[in-house]
């Protein structure tokens, strides 16, 4: 017996020793990186002069627009000009660019977006037609006969649909699709070409699709789209901070190969976008509500809200759901005369609840 305790005390004795002289294992150091995050979008190789130019086309087809109250829209034109096509910028170097909107939409935007424009054709052939609930035409508020509309039998305005189907099927689908990529490592971040990386190029190109300057928001002068959208909800949502936040240090972060920053930074920006459409339909809720008795002015502010909300579908990494969208949209009446104060009211409860805005669902 005695024997056998001794056999097994060694043999234990052993296994501690052996124990005690395994080596332990641990994590490999974080690698450590040394750079600076600018306050303003001024790196040295940044360029997004191509983005700079599509938004600039895009401006000119929007205000082509607005000649539909008058008559005179041009749909041939309008269409040539997506596709960049007949000389038909104003401005010369347009034309000249080799580049255009339409193979930058998101694919089911490049089909909505011809239908918009061709519902636009209908109303322009009944511009001198008042518009009104079931008839098709041009309509003045009641508080300002000088600010018209030109609305569908159902009220809509389909000008602020095409717009705001650009901000969503243009400059959304564009910035989450290359979040997207670069959270996925999936462009290159190593070949230098013309001074910069894919991966920085690409992030100088989803910057400039924001639409805002270098020194934005502390510079605010000619902002387009979501540059402007972000600083008309700031007061509920401060995009305007997390955007330019995340756009500098993730650039920053690329050219330094931090990928778990930029992948962060990247991230954010993703989440920011897919917030924004609620933010903004929010925005559209507040000012239609001012509106509700102007029957002309409150369904282009409408009209403006389904835009945004219509656009969430063009967004390609969107956490909505199918139901959640089509719930979203079912809110919204067949007749936009018909909308009443409660229907509003429900609108902006389901869209504040999806996008977790029911704390300022009335000061977007």
């Amino acid at each position: 017996m005695k024997k056998n305790l001794s056999i097994f005390s060694a043999l234990f004795i052993a296994l501690v020793v052996m124990a005690g002289c395994k080596k332990t294992e641990t994590a490999p150091p974080e690698e450590v990186f040394n750079y600076t995050v600018p306050t303003t979008y001024n790196f040295a190789n940044a360029n997004f002069a191509d983005v700079t130019t599509r938004l600039g086309m895009y401006t000119e087809i929007n205000n082509l627009m607005k000649t539909v109250l008058t008559g005179t829209f041009d749909v041939v034109k309008v269409k040539a000009m997506l596709n960049n096509t007949g000389n038909n910028f104003t401005t010369a170097g347009y034309n000249t660019s080799g580049l255009q909107l339409m193979d930058q939409y998101a694919p089911a935007f490049k089909t909505d977006v011809i239908r918009f424009i061709d519902t636009l054709v209908k109303i322009n052939a009944l511009y001198t037609t008042p518009a009104s609930r079931s008839v098709a035409g041009v309509g003045a508020s009641s508080a300002n006969a000088a600010s018209k509309y030109a609305l569908t039998g159902a009220g809509v305005n389909y000008a602020q649909v095409f717009a705001k189907g650009n901000m969503g099927g243009l400059v959304t689908y564009q910035i989450v699709s290359t979040m997207t990529a670069i959270a996925n490592q999936t462009i290159d971040n190593t070949t230098v070409v013309s001074g910069s990386t894919a991966m920085e190029h690409a992030w100088d190109a989803a910057f400039g699709y924001w639409g805002v300057p270098i020194d934005f928001p502390t510079n605010k002068i000619g902002v387009k789209l979501w540059g402007s959208y972000t600083t008309q909800v700031d007061s509920g949502y401060k995009a305007n901070k997390i955007l330019m936040d995340a756009f500098l240090k993730g650039r920053a972060a690329v050219t330094a190969k931090d990928k778990k920053t930029f992948v962060a930074q990247a991230k954010i920006i993703i989440n920011t976008f897919e917030r924004l459409h609620g933010a903004a339909a929010l925005q559209e809720v507040k000012e239609a509500k001012e509106s509700i008795s102007d029957n002309i002015l409150r369904n282009s502010r409408v009209s403006e809200m389904f835009g945004f909300v219509y656009g969430i579908k063009y967004n390609p990494n969107k956490v909505t759901t199918d139901a959640q969208y089509n719930a979203m949209l079912a809110a919204f009446p067949a007749n936009y005369y018909d909308l009443t104060l409660t229907q509003l009211n429900a609108l902006r409860d389901i869209i504040a609840t999806q996008y977790d805005f029911t704390a300022v669902k009335d000061i977007l």
